[in-house]
């Protein structure tokens, strides 16, 4: 007597509570007693909550596709029966994957028994009557052809969603928000405990401190974490600090698949979508630190406070490599702070001259009111508005290219079309990224707020004249250097300092006098 298995598969949990499992499970029951078969429960194939649009129901750890396993591996012997509600519960996939599917369950000596349209597929049916093929395809096809349609729509039904919170005609996509925030009514309340927590991280680092520093002084407090882990980590803190939803925007994102491969694509942010618990002043300057900032800056800011008021910043004048703190010997001359070239102190090259760190200090203290006076132009808006419109146009003909290129794998696969396919997405991440900074930049050409940021910065520097340089809080002041400057070069041999500004320019101090001749 041939074995008998039943297969029963549902796309969502919510089925589970319906009568989608009893009604396969009642129709396999029915078929083996009408036969005088005997269902096989030793091998259960279930799927519960799974999808078999783009095969998932087929992945190892699914019940199908350990079935597929075990057919392979000869645990179901030929001339056993499969039973299914319908080919569909099999694949609703594209349809001659579908019939390519079935076939090779088939070719195992497995026949496939579908129980809504009394239809049986074995190798003779499938060798010697045309019509079996035509039958699965055309099953396939209707399968395939429901699928899309809840697809497109639960797609459509999404996209006027997002569009509704675009234009402001709700004010909530979903009720799963950030987590310092809870749904309320058709908007959202802010939890100002949780919120609280996120303001001191930002304002710590704007104050210089690091992501481990953070992480360390919430644990040490024990600051309950905003999600599900046990303890702050240094990833937790990044996150916070590049979460958009801190001023309000809601980035939505869809999944998407280039050929079955998965792939989670953001859009445009909706701005105003959450209630904004950080100034966007403060998420701009964070993200110019952040941006700016070397591993080398973080870890010195975590363990122990900034010594040097150019830390990231000092530039080489010969080599243009990054200028270093360096403290020899003691009594007044030796233990006297310097900068020095880290090419030239590694013994790599360039020329090892030292400057005295407070010199350079003080011009910066005393230069405050120059800086202000001399912000450059720079590039403006409208170069980068240009790069912008170019990298959008690259953006979406790699896209529509990537979408060919899988077309065609998908009707004639082959290694190095994958390859090509590989390639090309790691291209247009990449333009993706660079795309994302262009903006953030365009962003940060505001001119008011670079004016805001410069006084703000010429305030600090100027009381900070009135301080002991040894009780000198210097990191706010470099966090607030670094959101306007990309760095600055000590040119020892004509005494100035020359401030590079992130939207383009120059500003020059003296520090010292030198000697000509």
């Amino acid at each position: 007597m041939p074995k008998v298995y039943s297969y029963t598969r549902f796309s969502t949990p919510e089925q589970a509570k319906g009568d989608s499992f009893r009604r396969q499970t009642e129709a396999a029951e029915d078929y083996a007693k009408r036969h005088g078969l005997e269902l096989d429960a030793n091998l259960a194939i279930h799927d519960a909550g799974v999808s078999a649009f783009k095969g998932a129901n087929l992945a190892p750890e699914a019940g199908l596709g350990r079935f597929i396993t075990a057919i392979k591996e000869g645990l179901v012997e030929p001339g056993s029966i499969l039973l299914l509600e319908s080919l569909d519960r099999l694949s609703r996939g594209v349809p001659r994957r579908t019939t390519r599917l079935l076939e090779e369950i088939v070719d195992a000596g497995v026949v496939v028994v579908t129980l809504s349209d009394n239809q049986r597929y074995d190798q003779e049916r499938l060798d010697n009557d045309p019509t079996g093929l035509i039958v699965a395809l055309l099953v396939a096809q209707r399968g395939n052809e429901e699928s899309k349609t809840k697809a497109d729509r639960v797609a459509n039904g999404w996209a006027e969603k997002r569009r509704r919170v675009r234009t402001g005609e709700t004010a909530r996509l979903t009720r799963r928000g950030p987590a310092w925030l809870v749904a309320a009514g058709d908007g959202w309340q802010i939890d100002e405990a949780k919120a609280e927590v996120v303001r001191r991280v930002y304002s710590l680092t704007l104050e210089g401190v690091g992501e481990h520093k953070i992480a360390e002084t919430l644990n040490r407090e024990g600051v309950p974490p905003l999600g599900r882990a046990n303890l702050w980590h240094r990833s937790s803190i990044a996150k916070l600090l590049s979460n958009r939803a801190v001023i309000g925007d809601l980035t939505p994102g869809r999944i998407v698949y280039v050929g079955e491969r998965r792939r989670r694509e953001l859009e445009e942010p909706i701005p105003g979508a959450f209630p904004s618990i950080i100034s966007e002043a403060d998420w701009l300057a964070v993200r110019s630190l952040k941006d700016g900032q070397s591993g080398a800056v973080r870890g010195r800011a975590a363990a122990a406070p900034l010594a040097n008021l150019l830390a990231g910043l000092a530039r080489c004048p010969l080599c243009a490599s990054a200028m270093t703190r360096v403290n020899k010997g003691s009594g007044p001359k030796g233990g006297r702070p310097k900068l020095v070239c880290t090419k030239a102190k590694a013994g790599a090259g360039c020329h090892y001259h030292s400057v005295p760190l407070d010199e350079v200090e003080g011009a910066l203290v005393r230069g405050a009111s120059r800086i202000v006076e001399n912000i450059p132009a720079g590039e403006g808006s409208a170069g980068l508005d240009r790069q912008i419109q170019t990298l959008e146009g690259s953006i979406a003909g790699a896209t529509l290219h990537l979408e060919d290129l899988a077309d065609a794998l998908e009707a004639s696969p082959s290694a190095s079309g994958a390859k090509r396919l590989t390639k090309l997405e790691c291209e247009i991440d990449t333009m993706r990224a660079e795309l994302e900074a262009l903006q953030e930049r365009s962003r940060q050409l505001d001119g008011g707020l670079i004016q805001a940021r410069t006084v703000n910065l010429a305030e600090a520097l100027e009381g900070a004249s009135e301080i002991d340089p040894e009780a000198l809080d210097r990191g706010p002041i470099n966090a607030a250097l670094r959101i306007l400057f990309s760095g600055i070069t000590v040119d020892y041999r004509t005494g100035n300092l020359l401030l590079h500004w992130k939207q383009g320019g120059e500003t020059g101090l003296l520090y010292a006098w030198v000697k000509t001749g």
